[in-house]
């Protein structure tokens, strides 16, 4: 019973937030507990690891459809393969793209917070910027 209503808290917290990941793992953890509930199960741990399992299936099957779906736009997966420009934020990170990434820069080059910078593109978990020219 737990798991179904922490399902049902995580199903709220994600129409706060709109990330489209908490969604899937809200609905794997409802569809365990509510079984678990059925047949009257109380081994909590069990199910909340096939819920969260079944979350992840459920986020790498349709994640992108539903939100090239609601957003109306094809989603790129590839999105830090073309440049683009973003904003300087606190603590090393710029925003992109709506995502903060840890960036590299030019050792001569300093940035002010809320500054529009160019981001180009990285193929690992950190993209470079320059001043906007």
């Amino acid at each position: 019973m737990w798991i179904l209503i922490i399902g049902v808290a995580i199903l709220a917290l994600e129409i706060a937030v709109g990330s489209f990941y908490l969604l899937w793992y809200g609905l794997g953890l409802i569809v365990s507990g509510a079984i678990g509930w059925a047949i009257g199960s109380e081994d909590w741990v069990t199910q909340g690891v096939i819920g969260l399992a079944i979350g992840l299936v459920l986020m790498i099957a349709f994640r992108r459809r539903l939100a090239e779906k609601m957003l109306g736009k094809k989603i790129k997966d590839e999105f830090l393969l073309e440049e683009g420009e973003g904003v300087i934020k606190e603590g090393g990170l710029v925003e992109f793209r709506g995502t903060t990434w840890q960036y590299d820069k030019d050792k001569k080059e300093s940035f002010e917070i809320n500054e529009r910078v160019i981001v180009r593109p990285s193929k690992t978990n950190r993209v470079f910027v320059k001043k906007i020219v």
